[in-house]
């Protein structure tokens, strides 16, 4: 059995409901290092935010065209993610908008899935953020080996940690929203809307996130830089291998790793081990959501 085709008012609602639940997330990755190595305000990041996000939703019709051609199932599992993600922004951890999409779909279509890829993707998610620990630690480690004064050292990167804060919000603009509203809708209208109600739900709930992952360890600009940074390199890395990872379990790496060279001690685990546990589980939840409402109704 299909689903009726829900009316047009409805989709737009349940989206921007979506995009909304799932905005803490987002900004959480953009801005968490430079809140957590206080190199500006939490206010003046989310002006940076939402005026890379908005830029980067005017050229999001690309990616938003090719996820329109998905199936109608698409929209549902925005709908459980949506779910899912304002669970884990009320328990203020940062899980991946990614994982929860994909073991939904899963879920949304068991019988015709390709396990054996499905199972790579798994191993991708957990390869991946052990490897933004490793170019983590070696990288800090090598920086800390540079001979410039610390002062020219710390200017330096803290422009640098804005500007790739900036990057990541135009990519989110240009990426992962078109990503969530191209499961039906081409608009280039509907994509700068859905950025303001980005910028809305960074405003309302991306705090509680960047507060958890700036509480892993103690971060300073350099170190902040170097755990976004080597996020994003792990990240790059699984995308040539032609791997759906996670963005925000790469920087948790990236942080972990960071964390570590300072000694065990400084890494707060109780937290970490939170967080890891909400990776296992919330997908898990996902995937069983997506499993009973195919069973029970597709």
């Amino acid at each position: 059995m299909v689903l009726p085709t829900a009316s047009k008012a409805s989709v737009v609602f349940l989206t921007f409901f979506g995009r909304l639940a799932i905005s803490a997330i987002p900004p959480a990755l953009s801005v968490t290092g430079p809140y957590a190595s206080r190199a500006t305000t939490y206010k003046n990041l989310l002006i940076l935010f939402s005026i890379c996000v908005i830029i980067g939703s005017l050229f999001a019709k690309n990616v938003g065209n090719t996820v329109n051609t998905l199936s109608s199932n698409a929209l549902i599992a925005l709908i459980i993610s949506a779910l899912v993600m304002t669970l884990s922004t009320y328990k203020k951890v940062p899980i991946s908008l990614h994982t929860i999409i994909i073991c939904s779909l899963i879920g949304l279509g068991f019988k015709s899935s390709n396990l054996a890829v499905f199972a790579e993707i798994v191993l991708s998610w957990i390869l991946s953020p052990i490897m933004a620990v490793i170019i983590a630690y070696v990288l800090y480690l090598a920086y800390e080996k540079i001979d410039i004064p610390i002062l020219k050292k710390v200017a330096m990167i803290k422009y640098f940690l804005l500007i790739s804060a900036g990057v990541i919000a135009f990519n989110l603009g240009s990426n992962d929203l078109p990503t969530v509203l191209g499961t039906f809708t081409t608009s280039q209208i509907i994509y700068i809307i859905g950025a303001i109600f980005l910028c809305l739900g960074a405003y309302l709930y991306g705090s509680r996130v960047s507060e958890t992952l700036s509480m892993i360890t103690n971060l300073s600009v350099s170190s902040a830089f170097i755990a976004q940074l080597s996020g994003g390199l792990a990240v790059t890395i699984f995308t040539a291998l032609g791997m759906p990872v996670s963005t925000t379990q790469a920087i948790v790496g990236g942080i972990l790793g960071v964390g570590l060279t300072k000694g065990i001690k400084t890494v707060r685990w109780k937290i970490l081990k939170n967080i890891i546990f909400w990776w296992i589980i919330a997908p898990i939840i996902a995937l069983i959501a997506g499993f009973t409402i195919n069973w029970l109704i597709i």
